[in-house]
C-alpha cells in the first residue's frame, strides 16, 4: 500500500503522525506534500498527516484539501504565530506513537516513512531520531554560493546533514545531532518536552534552535537517539536565500540565540557547541559591537581580494557578534529555562495535552 491509497485509523491506534507547521507558503507547501503523497508505506502501517496552518493568509488551506483524495491529512489551524507554537500544537493534536516532523520546503525520499517506521521497532529503547538532509539550491546560483555550498559556513545554512549510511548513536558531545527539517520524536517524551516559544521563528523575532533545545533536554534526562541513514529529504533553497544579505541574517539569528540561551540558561554551550563558541557571544554590548565591526571591515577587505571562504567566515562571525550584541543590550528577561536538561516549573513544558 502506498500513500495514493490512505487507510482511515481510528484515533488511538495510529502509529505514527507526520507533522508539518506551514504560514504562507502555500506553493512550497503543494510540492512538500506531493513528496509526501509519493511515500512508499509499509503495509499495515497506521499514520496520519498532520497540517499545522500557523496563521497563513494565502491558499494553504485550499492546497491541504486538494491532497484529501491521496493522503490521511488532518489540518489544524494555531493562530499564535512562531514555529515554536506551531510544533506545540501539532503535539496536543498527534495521535502517534512517535511523530515525524518535517518543513514545508522539503521534499521527502520515498523510504523516509518506512527508514523512521523500521528504525521505530529496531530500537523500542529510544526517543529521538534523525535523517540526511540533503541541500537542492534552485538556480541561477551564484558562483561564490555554489563553490561553498559543501562547506562552514554555508552548510549550516543550508542545514546539510549527513552522518554516514550506517545507523549510529545521536550524540550532542560529537555533533551528531538531527535538525528542524528532519527528526522524530517518541510522542510520550515530545509531550513532557514542549518548544520555548522563545526560541524559533516568528514574526517577531528569527531565533532557531527550537528543535535542539528539546533534543537536547530529552537527551540530558536519559533519552536515547539513533540516526536513521535511510530518512533522507531534499531540503530546496531559493535563490533568496543564496545572497550575502540572508547569509548575514541567517547567522545574526544564530548570534542571538546562543547568546539568549546563554543569558536565560548559564551552561547552554553544553547544547549550542563548545565553551569557545559561548565566548564568542558573552560580553557587553560594546565589545560584542566592537567585535563585529572588526570582523565587517576583514570581510570587506579579503571579499575585494577574492577570498570567498574566508570572508563568509568574517561576515559570519560580524553577524553573530551583532545577534548577541543586541541581547547584551536588552533588559535581562524573566524566564523558566533552568541548569541544563532539567525540567522548568512553566506549565506550558509541564502539562502534557
Amino acid at each position: 500500500m502506498n500513500a495514493r491509497t490512505p487507510r482511515p485509523s481510528a484515533p488511538d491506534a495510529v502509529e505514527i503522525t507526520v507533522i508539518i507547521c506551514t504560514r504562507n507558503r502555500a506553493s512550497q507547501l503543494r510540492n512538500g506534500l506531493t513528496s509526501v503523497a509519493g511515500l512508499n508505506v509499509p503495509e499495515g502501517l497506521r499514520w496520519e498527516l498532520l497540517l499545522v496552518d500557523n496563521g497563513s493568509s494565502d491558499n494553504t488551506g485550499e492546497v491541504a484539501a486538494s491532497f484529501e483524495d491521496r493522503l490521511p491529512i488532518r489540518v489544524v489551524r494555531e493562530e499564535a504565530a512562531g514555529l515554536s507554537h506551531a510544533r506545540n500544537r501539532g503535539v496536543a493534536e498527534a495521535r502517534g506513537t512517535y511523530i515525524c516532523w518535517t518543513d514545508d520546503d522539503v521534499l521527502l525520499d520515498p523510504d523516509w516513512l518506512a527508514a523512521y517506521a523500521a528504525a521505530f521497532a529496531r530500537h523500542p529503547e529510544a526517543a529521538v531520531f534523525g535523517g540526511e538532509i540533503i541541500p537542492v539550491l534552485q538556480p541561477p546560483t551564484p558562483k561564490w554560493f555554489g563553490s561553498h555550498a559543501d562547506q562552514w559556513p554555508l552548510t549550516t545554512l543550508l542545514a546539510k546533514r549527513e552522518f554516514g549510511e550506517h545507523a549510529i548513536p545521536l550524540g550532542f558531545d560529537r555533533g551528531v545531532l538531527p535538525w528542524g527539517a528532519n527528526f522524530a520524536v517518541r510522542t510520550a517524551e515530545q509531550r513532557r518536552v514542549l518548544y520555548e516559544p522563545a526560541l524559533g521563528v516568528s514574526p517577531l523575532q528569527r531565533r532557531v534552535g527550537e528543535e535542539a533545545e528539546v533534543i537536547f533536554r530529552i537527551m540530558a534526562a536519559g533519552g536515547v537517539g539513533w540516526w536513521v541513514p535511510h530518512a533522507k529529504v531534499r531540503h530546496i533553497i531559493p535563490v533568496k536565500r543564496q545572497t550575502l544579505r540572508y547569509v548575514y541574517e541567517f547567522y545574526l539569528s544564530c548570534g542571538e540565540t546562543a547568546a539568549y540561551l546563554e543569558r536565560v540558561w548559564p551552561g547552554a554551550h553544553h547544547m549550542a557547541g563548545s565553551k569557545r563558541d559561548m565566548d564568542r557571544v558573552t560580553g557587553s554590548a560594546f565589545s560584542l559591537y566592537a567585535r563585529a565591526g572588526l570582523h565587517a571591515v576583514l570581510f570587506a577587505a579579503t571579499w575585494l581580494l577574492g577570498a570567498t571562504r574566508r570572508s563568509l567566515q568574517f561576515l559570519t562571525q560580524a553577524a553573530i557578534h551583532v545577534g548577541a550584541a543586541r541581547i547584551a543590550a536588552a533588559p535581562r528577561p524573566v524566564q523558566g529555562h533552568s541548569a541544563a536538561g532539567a525540567e522548568t516549573s512553566s506549565p506550558k513544558r509541564q502539562v502534557s495535552r
